[in-house]
């Protein structure tokens, strides 16, 4: 769970954000929280809140997702709920908040106290925070984790680091820079089993990443070692099913998905779109083992997971389309394979980004599937 609340000073720019990320829906509002900061926060010292740019020299031109983060504020931070109005020009509720002061509100000082005689180290909260910022901008984080290394010299605290480092390398695909980091981690001797585990699977991922099989699958056998987690679990039988699927070992990929399904119904709702995204890996492994009617039940269990918690036109809609279509081809039923082609087809045109690896592949299938109908 992040420790912050990402906010901007850009008021546009968030209605701009809010009406592109969430479409107008019946069961789904909009919101918008206007978060008012009173003077009398500019003489204090401590703040609930941090102004990234000052922090971390943000550079505009960096990242185009950058500018539209520009303060956080800290999770335990109380605000007062001013107003609730509906917004008729931009068709969404708009929240003014007050950000209350610990020492001109008395009447939460009860809140504050608590929240005070429960909060963590400085330490760990820069780390959160250099988590956090890996999110939105690996270059930001990666300054910032160096800069944490300098000042600590906790065994903890540098391992954390080091990962953090691992992670942002790994993001911009400088998997030597991530494996150095991740093995400087690993090094430190971590106690905590999970924390184990969790680097053993990010360095099987740099190897998976590097074409390294043999020495991915000892690393993520290692991780599987060392955690009792269940989602943990379900997340390297994953990859090890991908590391599978890409050596053409199908018996093995189902295997190892199979295992991450399991573990994953157990801890997530029915419907859920790790599950869906699971019954659509399954049901190609399936479809690459010539098990077709298998193949068909999952995949059209992802289809209507899918449905059921993305909007009709989705990308991963499309695609689920496409994989359906793909099993009818195999199965030569043409016409059953052309309609789940079209419906794809129409899909992917509506993408803002079309996904030209997508359709052309698309295209391929309808003209094989278009000469057998001939």
């Amino acid at each position: 769970m992040n420790n912050f609340i990402l906010a901007s000073k850009n008021r546009q720019d968030s209605l701009g954000f809010l009406r592109k990320s969430v479409p107008p829906s019946d069961s789904v509002y909009r919101v918008l929280f206007e978060m008012k900061i009173p003077s009398e926060y500019s003489l204090q010292k401590q703040r609930p809140f941090i102004d990234i740019n000052y922090l971390n020299n943000y550079k505009k031109s960096s990242n185009e997702d950058n500018d539209l983060y520009s303060i956080l504020f800290f999770i335990g931070s109380i605000f007062r709920i001013n107003t609730v109005v509906f917004d008729i020009n931009n068709d969404c509720w708009i929240i003014q908040l007050t950000l209350y002061d610990e020492g001109i509100n008395q009447d939460f000082s009860q809140v504050f106290t608590f929240l005070n005689d429960t909060k963590r180290s400085n330490t760990e909260n820069a780390i959160a925070l250099a988590n956090l910022l890996r999110q939105i901008s690996p270059n930001s984080a990666e300054q910032f984790y160096k800069h944490l290394l300098k000042k600590n010299s906790e065994s903890l605290s540098k391992l954390e680091c080091y990962r953090g480092l691992g992670l942002c390398s790994y993001s911009k695909d400088d998997s030597e820079q991530a494996l150095e980091y991740f093995e400087k981690a690993l090094n430190l001797k971590p106690n905590d089993k999970l924390i184990k585990s969790s680097l053993h699977n990010s360095i099987g991922l740099v190897y998976a990443q590097q074409d390294q099989i043999d020495e991915a699958l000892i690393h993520f056998n290692r991780a599987l070692e060392n955690t009792s987690l269940p989602l943990h679990i379900a997340c390297v039988h994953h990859n090890l099913a991908l590391i599978y699927s890409q050596q053409g070992k199908y018996e093995e990929e189902l295997e190892h998905y199979q295992e991450a399904l399991k573990y994953r119904t157990r801890q997530l709702p029915a419907h859920h779109l790790q599950l869906a995204s699971l019954h659509n890996n399954i049901g190609i492994a399936y479809s690459d083992m010539h098990e077709y009617d298998r193949a068909l039940t999952n995949l059209r269990q992802a289809l209507d997971m899918r449905l059921k918690l993305l909007s009709d036109t989705h990308i991963d809609v499309a695609r689920s389309y496409a994989n359906i279509g793909t099993v009818y081809a195999k199965t030569q039923e043409y016409r059953m394979a052309l309609e789940y082609f079209n419906k794809a087809y129409l899909l992917f045109e509506k993408q803002e980004q079309i996904p030209q690896q997508d359709i052309e592949q698309l295209n391929r299938n309808i003209k094989i599937v278009n000469d057998k109908l001939r």
